[in-house]
């Protein structure tokens, strides 16, 4: 769309780093001085083809603010986006005939952004799973918190497939843990049997809240926990104690 330039001037009271620019049909527009000058929009009469303009400059504005949010720390698309749309909306001057170009500036960024590295939900997830490395939780739970953070769920756990996080690993880590984490306390050779299958139920609740499957868990236990049988088999597991912890166990 071209449209011609009638008259700019320094907007209302302010220090000049805002300048008011008329148009011959959009009406008045506020563009900072250093776009004015830019952009040549002080000559009087001249034709500007405000879908570049526009475009162009909001691009600029959201580059500069959204820059310092993700250049050190990985950020989902969601989270720019959410950032941008809370920063150029109409309550800060962006209504108007500025509202029409918003998405589109909005989506060049973010494909600038992910072409430099700075965001992309892909560089986001491979990010987390990293820095979830050390972390005794499954894969599928790290997932749940990605999609919790508007991740789709089909890049999420494409991120987990390229992890080779091993969550069989990750599981017996985090029973180990939990057991050392019982101040030293050793099972009790003399404890009836009672005692324990209520010992293995609190471990293998334990572990289902880090997000590991029953199963899994129901085995990591029967092999590795404080009664364990060294043999991670899972006989009798189901009919032992699966109703302690609220599970159903396939004996898979």
């Amino acid at each position: 769309m071209t449209d011609r330039i009638i008259d700019s001037a320094p907007e209302g009271e302010s220090d000049g780093s805002n300048v008011t620019v008329s148009f011959e049909h959009s009406g008045a527009v506020v563009f900072r001085a250093e776009e004015v000058w830019e952009f040549g929009l002080y000559e009087e009469g001249k034709e500007v083809d405000l879908d570049f303009l526009l475009t162009c400059v909001l691009e600029r504005r959201m580059r500069s603010f959204v820059l310092p949010f993700c250049i050190y720390t990985k950020r989902t698309e969601k989270q720019i986006e959410d950032k941008l749309r809370g920063q150029f909306c109409e309550k800060n001057g962006y209504g108007g005939i500025w509202k029409e170009y918003i998405d589109g500036a909005l989506q060049n960024v973010l494909e600038y952004l992910k072409s430099e590295g700075y965001a992309g939900d892909e560089t986001y997830c491979d990010a987390y799973f990293r820095s979830r490395s050390d972390k005794d939780v499954s894969a599928t739970q790290i997932v749940s918190e990605l999609v919790r953070r508007g991740i789709p769920a089909g890049i999420a756990e494409d991120a987990a497939s390229r992890s080779g996080r091993d969550d069989s690993e990750s599981c017996r880590r985090a029973l180990e843990k939990k057991m050392r984490s019982r101040s030293g306390r050793k099972p009790g050779a003399d404890a009836g049997g009672a005692n324990k299958t209520k010992e293995k139920a609190a471990m293998v609740r334990f572990l289902i809240s880090r997000g590991f499957d029953t199963g899994l868990a129901v085995r990591t236990v029967e092999e590795y926990g404080p009664y364990g049988n060294g043999e991670g088999s899972g006989d009798g597991c189901s009919e032992g104690y699966g109703g302690e912890y609220g599970g159903e166990y396939d004996g898979q």
